[in-house]
């Protein structure tokens, strides 16, 4: 309505607006960060920089109209800062999820974003800055089709990285600036079109304004509940892709432009391509070392959670799963070795009636004293305790005879004793155990038998009175099997 009331006056009048809608785009990203989570805040910090630096551009570009009368057909400082406003879009873009966010990258990005603006400046004047030469800036026709082939990239870039982002708060960020990148793109492409054979401002202007409006009313719409607390989804293939590769588009970003400007600009061309290449080189090896410690990490609990699922939680000694890989390994050993192998039963006898009288605590509490008793006679770091099931404990001696096996059995006995915990039963005012000795040194069976053959020998004990050790050979066993 301005304009079309000001017509005259539409290169002054045009300009607060122009001014106001970046401005309402800046106040919204910051108002915006100010809600969001810490780690998501980089994102909306970058978008309204990029916004200052437009903003900037056009104070510029109001200079260079009311004051200095440059031709538009001319580019010039405010032509500058209309390109590197895209510097932290691009760098919003290529950045990793803020889950993985690694600050020295960040670091390493923003120096690559300084080393872009600068070649950038180089590529518009043709001109080192602050060299004191005359500035040469390029034609219109070649800064319009940079401008266009830009914004065209941009545009891809911010609907491939939408595509790798799952659901969750990041995700709004670059939906609002993939569809932004897009209006904005297809407005200046035909705004720079129609300025370049329109004389000075009018309704086209609009079209610079449209983009903006948007923008600043998607970023303070509400957000969903179901959006602000989704949960990331499972990404695909093509998402884990962009995701990796879009870390380093900045640096390739930058390696294009420096080869560009190398030709007039050898040293500064030089400089690009060199810090390109060593940002690139620093990135990978950092994350090449990254992967090795989470591989480690992953091996080291993995090795936690194996020993967990092998340990009896309340006794801290091995459980019934880790007896019988144990004893299938043992088992086989003996086979080749022609070695005798051991296994002992140990029950603890009438612990039924202690729970019963002092109650499952104290149950528990005697579990845990008798275990790390019996796990104090054992002779060898390669002998097994394992809890059998309720209060039935199993022991595996390698290479061990009847002989030797008995006088664990008794040590065990004794270390049962010492503790004096009280159960006043038939075998005494103690607690007690009965234990059960198997002893296999021949091949001609198998890791099940000699199980069989202790559980029968444990019968025996308490058949005879319980508190007792009794044994039986393999050979006793096959006897008794083939009665």
């Amino acid at each position: 309505m301005v304009l079309v009331v000001f017509r005259a006056q539409a290169t002054l009048v045009t300009y607060p607006f122009l001014l106001l809608c970046p401005s309402l785009v800046i106040a919204a990203s910051f108002w915006r960060a100010r809600q969001v989570e810490r780690k998501s805040r980089s994102a909306w910090i970058l978008l309204s920089l990029g916004m200052f630096i437009w903003l900037c551009g056009m104070i510029l570009s109001a200079w260079e109209d009311l004051f200095v009368h440059m031709p538009i057909s001319v580019a010039w400082f405010s032509d500058v800062c209309f390109f590197l406003f895209d510097v932290p879009i691009l760098l919003a873009i290529s950045s990793v999820s803020a889950e993985q966010t690694i600050p020295f990258f960040v670091w390493m990005d923003g120096l690559q974003a300084l080393l872009t603006g600068y070649l950038t400046y180089i590529t518009i004047f043709s001109v080192t800055p602050f060299s004191g030469a005359a500035l040469a800036p390029v034609s219109i026709t070649t800064l319009l089709l940079t401008y266009k082939v830009e914004n065209v990239i941009l545009a891809v870039a911010s609907t491939l990285r939408l595509l790798a982002q799952p659901r969750g708060p990041e995700r709004r960020f670059y939906a609002i600036l993939c569809a932004y990148l897009w209006m904005f793109g297809v407005m200046a492409w035909i705004y720079n079109d129609l300025a370049v054979t329109t004389d000075g401002h009018n309704l086209i202007d609009l079209m610079v304004d449209v983009p903006f409006l948007f923008l600043s009313v998607a970023i303070i719409a509400p957000i969903s509940p179901q959006t602000e607390t989704a949960q990331f989804a499972q990404k695909n293939r093509l998402a884990v892709i962009i995701e990796n590769v879009s870390p380093i588009f900045y640096t390739v970003a930058l390696l294009a432009l420096s080869m560009s400007v190398m030709r007039q600009h050898f040293y500064a061309g030089t400089i690009g391509v060199f810090t390109a290449l060593v940002v690139y080189a620093v990135r990978m090896s950092t994350l090449q070392g990254r992967h090795l410690r989470v591989q480690q990490q992953l091996h080291e609990a993995h090795d936690r959670l194996e020993a967990i699922a092998l340990t009896d939680g309340l006794t801290n000694t091995a459980n019934r799963r880790c007896f019988d890989q144990t004893l299938v390994v043992e088992w086989n050993r003996a086979v080749r070795n022609q070695n005798p192998l051991a296994l002992l039963l140990v029950d603890i006898d009438y612990f039924k009636q202690l729970n019963d009288r002092y109650g499952h605590p104290a149950g528990d509490k005697c579990l845990v004293s008798i275990a790390a008793a019996l796990q104090s006679t054992l002779p060898r770091g390669g002998d097994l305790l394992a809890r059998y099931g309720g209060e039935e404990f199993a022991v595996i001696l390698p290479g061990t005879d009847d002989g030797g096996a008995r006088v664990v059995a008794t040590r065990m006995q004794d270390a049962i004793r010492s503790l004096n915990i009280r159960n006043e039963t038939q075998t005494g005012t103690f607690v007690t155990v009965s234990i059960g000795v198997a002893v296999f040194t021949s091949s001609h069976a198998d890791a099940d038998e000699i199980v069989e053959a202790a559980d029968q020998a444990l019968y025996r004990a308490k058949a005879h009175g319980r508190n007792r050790v009794e044994s039986i050979t393999q050979s006793e066993h096959l006897r008794e099997r083939l009665c």
